[in-house]
């Protein structure tokens, strides 16, 4: 059990993940409450396939126990283009988090590839991944897919910025606290591997 300063800042670095055209940049922007063309209705928002990745930011206060942490989000939006594979080890680097997104009306199966290729070679433990089931209409959210076997202690969440947005912003501030207890523990690693060093 970790105790925690009554107020302190965390970074940590969150990828965005999943197949093409699942909603990723969508989620990403709302998160981060970046300004996004159709705000008001982003599902006439026009596709505009992600290059490479992007870098968004964003601040979180997080409640930790009686603690308030600060938390300073970098959400790395990645592309689900596939030709971008070979840079996929440096966007991997320091990540801390991962954040799957599929498009909820499809099916699920592409999601082991993502985790064989981000969290496996990351090392991350399940309370540090969340799938975001994304259905981009209201009208289009039906029951959920069932999830690859590697997803079995994954938490999913069903989400749509029409329907419920607020839900998709709590469920996000309530991963950020398993990620703040993770970059604790990777600190205090790093800093005794630096004094054994």
């Amino acid at each position: 059990v970790q105790n925690f300063p009554n107020s302190m800042s965390v970074e940590v670095k969150v990828l965005v993940i999943g197949p093409t055209r699942s909603g990723k940049t969508s989620v990403a922007n709302f998160i981060s409450e970046a300004i996004i063309p159709n705000a008001d209705n982003p599902s006439l928002a026009p596709y505009k396939p992600t290059v490479g990745c992007r870098i968004l930011e964003c601040e979180r206060s997080v409640k930790k126990g009686s603690a308030s942490v600060n938390v300073s989000v970098e959400l790395w939006d990645i592309s689900g283009d596939r030709k971008y594979e070979d840079t996929w080890p440096a966007i991997r680097h320091n990540g801390i988090g991962l954040i799957f997104v599929y498009d909820g009306e499809k099916n699920a199966e592409d999601l082991d590839f993502w985790y064989k290729a981000f969290a496996e070679p990351m090392g991350l433990k399940e309370s540090q991944c969340i799938v975001f089931a994304h259905h981009k209409a209201a009208e289009n959210i039906r029951s959920q897919k069932s999830l690859p076997k590697s997803f079995a202690k994954i938490h999913c969440v069903t989400t749509c910025l029409e329907h419920n947005a607020a839900t998709m912003k709590d469920e996000f501030d309530r991963f950020l606290g398993h990620l703040v207890g993770a970059a604790m523990e990777k600190r205090e690693r790093d800093e005794a591997s630096v004094l054994t060093g």
